[in-house]
């Protein structure tokens, strides 16, 4: 037969707060053995081994995911893609039958290195068992092996619901480039230079575009977009 113990000590063995403990109470999820006559929780150890146990073995059976869901530009966005996105990933996991427990999505380059969503996600990486996008590029367009590295070590993955991406030109990926070289100027003339010196590199951009179109023997070659 197992020991009576306080809170404190049940918090400790479980790994969580005397406030999850009191919630869990309220709740029905685990509930102490009897209160004293001050109204003091007191848990008997066979529960707690008893409840972790249960836990242990959901946990290996349950898939628990994120979803992270991303496009770069408002337009993109405003267009509804960011929405489908999330509703072809929404309905992967459902065939997979995982566990959805958070949908993290956001507008932002896949450059950029101070994405509020992704650091979220990543700083309760330790909830899941997967994360769940469209394309590795959905969380970086460089660095990809390093974001999925970390998140092995705390024995997640990342799953990838298409294999591969069309190469072709893509307004995209034009804009993330634009992006890159636009903020490496800007940091190297200051940021008032940074603008016109993306004007710049857009107008060369569709300049070439417009020349290897023209050049072209069939004039079926893609063209990128010219609202970059």
């Amino acid at each position: 037969m197992g020991r009576l113990i306080d809170i404190k000590e049940a918090s400790k063995l479980l790994g969580v707060n005397a406030k999850t403990l009191r919630r869990w109470d309220n709740e029905g999820e685990l509930k102490p053995q009897y209160r004293t006559a001050g109204g003091h929780r007191r848990y008997n150890t066979d529960d707690i081994n008893e409840y972790l146990g249960n836990k242990q073995i959901q946990q290996q059976t349950e898939k628990n995911v994120f979803i992270y869901c991303r496009v770069s530009t408002k337009k993109q966005q405003d267009a509804g893609n960011l929405q489908r996105q999330k509703d072809r990933l929404i309905q992967y996991c459902n065939e997979k039958q995982y566990n959805i427990i958070h949908i993290f999505e956001e507008t932002a380059s896949g450059l950029n290195d101070n994405r509020r969503e992704l650091f979220k996600m990543f700083k309760r990486i330790n909830e899941v068992n997967i994360i769940v996008v469209e394309y590795s590029d959905r969380l970086a367009r460089f660095g990809y092996n390093y974001l999925k590295e970390f998140a092995k070590s705390f024995n997640v993955e990342i799953e990838t619901v298409e294999g591969s991406k069309k190469t072709e030109p893509n307004e995209e990926m034009v804009q993330d480039l634009v992006s890159l070289v636009t903020c490496f100027s800007a940091k190297i003339y200051g940021s008032r230079g940074g603008r016109k010196i993306k004007n710049n590199i857009e107008k060369s951009i569709q300049e070439l575009e417009k020349e290897r179109y023209e050049n072209s023997d069939d004039n079926n070659t893609g063209s990128i977009n010219k609202h970059i």
